[in-house]
């Protein structure tokens, strides 16, 4: 903290920058480029959960849902995902896998692992459990914060 001032909000947007960049060069170098940004974090949500209400696709990927509804349109565009109306509710949307996907979860271990060890070098495994604590409490402390805007 210097001269009273925190500088924790623009370090995580600083290292949320830079990251995208690393992260994007990573997925590039091993051919995986449909997986940068955004459309890693639907694809991977649903390799979490398959074909769910894009109301839950906005929870597990934090994306708000005209940003999400944009990037799902293009992932549908390029055939990585379906939308599915609910057998149960008509008026609810699922969100499923194609299949097309499933190239790419054979070299995802390999590039998660690397981003890991660039991201945690020099990091002991309670620092990074104690990291990892702190960036839960902020995201917890951030989304109480947005659903009382």
């Amino acid at each position: 903290m210097k001269n009273g001032r925190t500088e924790g909000g623009t370090l995580i947007s600083q290292v949320h920058q830079v990251c995208q960049r690393v992260w994007y060069a990573v997925l590039s170098n091993n051919g995986l480029e449909d997986l940068a940004g955004a459309r890693g974090r639907v694809i991977f949500a649903l390799w979490n959960e398959d074909n769910i209400p894009i109301k839950k696709l906005v929870e597990k990927t934090s994306l708000d849902k005209a940003t999400l509804t944009g990037i799902i349109d293009r992932l549908e565009r390029d055939g990585f995902v379906k939308r599915v109306q609910s057998s149960e509710d008509k008026r609810v949307t699922l969100i499923s896998r194609t299949g097309k996907d499933e190239i790419f979860k054979t070299k995802i271990p390999k590039v998660s692992d690397e981003q890991n060890s660039l991201f945690y070098k020099d990091f002991s495994p309670d620092e990074i459990e104690e990291f990892e604590n702190y960036l839960k409490r902020i995201l917890k402390n951030c989304k109480e914060a947005e659903e009382n805007l």
